[in-house]
């Protein structure tokens, strides 16, 4: 497979269905803003999937994608199943170990992209959270490694499963799926991603803030807002999952909640919005 044939085929989110979801949830009944991220992460969906009719922006299925090049760490997480894979199971997703073979930049990009619309086409995933086992540390080197350019940033994090991983969000932004991103790993996957397919962080949420040295620094390099904040120390997809559910709450508010047009009912008077009120402060 060739990854520029996959980049190629990247297209921007449709941002006139993104706002016009946004325009559908400050019309609800309730203060202006006051799901916070909740609203904006639909309205993201919303503008990938290209519709915010309601019976569209529907719950999506979904799975989190756990990559490694450990042999045992895949038979473990085959066997008994990880913390995330629990946690997973309780988002309605399933979850898939996938082992990296690939050694290069080249051929791990390759896996990760062909790996990835595997699980896509054969089970109709419309939403991914990706997960690395083990721990990933960056050090204190990390701002010049931000700097270096597409292949040379991949080639110098010497992992084959986080490469993978970058190849995993490029073809799902090709396929028009969204990705919760989960710790560190993820993370730099994502910039990896994005320093050789700028449209594809568009694809791309941040699930939360791991307690990782530098995760931090990367969601402000990623320029994504976060729901959750759990100190959790590892980037094996357990914050991503958990966005999961918080993402369906979203779409039940979205769903089931009505307009003030809908109930027949004025609209909120703007000088009593939540969102006016936080500007002011």
């Amino acid at each position: 497979m060739d990854i520029n044939v996959i980049i190629e085929q990247i297209q921007p989110v449709n941002k006139e269905s993104a706002a016009a979801a946004q325009n559908r949830f400050d019309n609800l009944i309730k203060p202006v803003g006051s799901l916070a991220k909740l609203e904006s992460m639909v309205a993201r969906y919303a503008g990938i999937i290209g519709s915010a009719d309601k019976k569209a922006v529907q719950y999506p299925k979904k799975a989190l994608l756990l990559w490694s090049t450990d042999v045992a760490a895949i038979a473990a997480a085959m066997e008994d199943a990880p913390p995330a894979a629990l946690l997973a199971r309780e988002a309605k997703a399933e979850t898939y170990p996938l082992l990296v073979t690939g050694e290069t930049v080249a051929d791990a990009l390759d896996e990760g992209a062909i790996l990835t619309k595997e699980y896509i086409d054969n089970n109709k995933l419309q939403m991914l959270a990706f997960g690395v086992l083990g721990s990933y540390g960056v050090d204190d080197e990390l701002e010049k490694l931000l700097d270096l350019e597409g292949v040379e940033f991949l080639n110098a994090l010497h992992d084959p499963a986080v490469t993978a991983v970058a190849g995993g969000i490029l073809q799902a932004a090709a396929s028009k799926t969204p990705v919760m991103l989960d710790g560190v790993a993820s993370c730099l996957a994502a910039i990896g991603a994005a320093k050789l397919a700028p449209l594809a962080l568009e694809y791309c949420m941040a699930g939360h803030v791991s307690a990782e040295p530098g995760m931090e620094t990367l969601l402000e390099k990623l320029r994504l807002s976060v729901p959750l904040r759990l100190d959790i120390n590892s980037g094996a997809g357990e914050g991503a999952v958990l966005a999961f559910t918080l993402f369906d709450a979203g779409i039940k508010a979205y769903n089931e909640m009505e307009t003030f047009a809908e109930a027949g009912v004025h609209a909120e008077m703007e000088e009593f919005s939540y969102a006016v009120q936080i500007k002011s402060k």
